[in-house]
């Protein structure tokens, strides 16, 4: 059987015209054409749908019956060339993106909001993971796109550098550096430090630090998670060094944030992709909406998203 959208349409118009004249005239095709088209649905479904005489046509029991069959076809039809059109202008499917649990809270969220509202068919899902993580599930093919500090292998991975998140002390109120409006690297050396484990972005960046001042940290207790670091430091276990956009962790009574003076290493974030992949356009779409957000989000943004934090204690006099 061998039957037409177009078909089905122009029989659905005259069902509801009931004349031929009329419905040819609104499908925009002549009469004979118009009335070809009826008679040529007729034949191949293989019984008449219209009671036809001089003066008007009206639809038959058959005609009945097949008008709510028209109609489905014809709404599932027009709904699947919605959703064609839609995908291919970019503003339609799903995507997941894996990305630092710090970015999930502090940048990212007002990224989501804005692109959310301009393009409410697109669902996005979130895996805040580590940064190890985010990039297998890029190789998995689980993640479409990644946020992630540090540049991946560019044999592997596409990336495009965003911004770069500063490092800040931590530190109990009552601790001796609480005092100090700016550190240094140097002051640390007597004082216990709490450190991320291996693995861990901020960590990546310590250890690469340690290779650039040629010495190794020494940590009095190594932990996976911001809050496990917030307890730690909250309670004058020792100190601690996180990046900018994690301080939202910290934001407590007992906590000192202190700018370093010295410290011109920053974690820089990536958007990264799997290298050779074809993106869908709603992916693409959305990876320069985020290109072009991060290029509004410079360092002066960043400094003002670390001082909400500074203030959390008052110096000791």
């Amino acid at each position: 059987m061998n039957l037409s959208i177009k078909q089905f349409k122009a029989f659905l118009l005259l069902s509801e015209c009931g004349s031929f004249t009329q419905a040819a005239k609104l499908f925009n095709l002549s009469q004979p054409a118009f009335s070809a088209l009826i008679a040529s649905l007729e034949e191949e479904i293989g019984y008449r749908l219209f009671d036809r005489d001089t003066r008007k046509v009206e639809l038959n029991a058959d005609g009945i019956h097949f008008i709510d069959i028209a109609r489905r076809l014809v709404q599932n039809h027009d709904d699947a060339i919605s959703a064609i059109e839609a995908r291919a202008a970019g503003n339609k499917g799903n995507i997941m993106l894996s990305v630092l649990p710090s970015l999930a809270v502090e940048w990212l969220p007002d990224i989501l909001v804005q692109y959310g509202d301009s393009n409410p068919d697109t669902h996005i899902s979130l895996n805040d993971t580590q940064w190890d993580i985010c990039l297998k599930s890029l190789l998995d093919g689980e993640s479409d796109l990644a946020l992630t500090a540090g540049q991946p292998s560019i044999n592997t991975f596409d990336s495009t550098f965003l911004f770069s998140d500063r490092f800040y002390l931590l530190c109990h109120k009552d601790h001796p550096l609480a005092i100090k409006p700016t550190v240094s690297l140097e002051e640390l050396t007597d004082h216990s430090l709490i450190g991320f484990k291996t693995g861990t972005s901020i960590r990546q960046y310590m250890d690469k630090l340690a290779d650039t001042m040629d010495k190794k940290f020494s940590y009095r207790l190594e932990v996976r998670q911001l809050t496990t670091m917030m307890g730690l430091v909250s309670t004058n276990y020792g100190v601690s060094i996180v990046t900018g956009l994690t301080l939202f962790q910290f934001k407590d009574k007992n906590i000192a944030i202190i700018p370093f003076r010295d410290l011109v290493l920053e974690r820089a974030i990536y958007l990264v992709s799997l290298k050779g992949r074809t993106q869908p356009s709603h992916v693409s779409n959305f990876a320069n909406f985020i290109i072009q957000k991060a290029k509004l989000f410079n360092v002066t943004s960043l400094d003002s998203v670390a001082t909400k934090y500074l203030d959390v204690t008052e110096p000791m006099s």
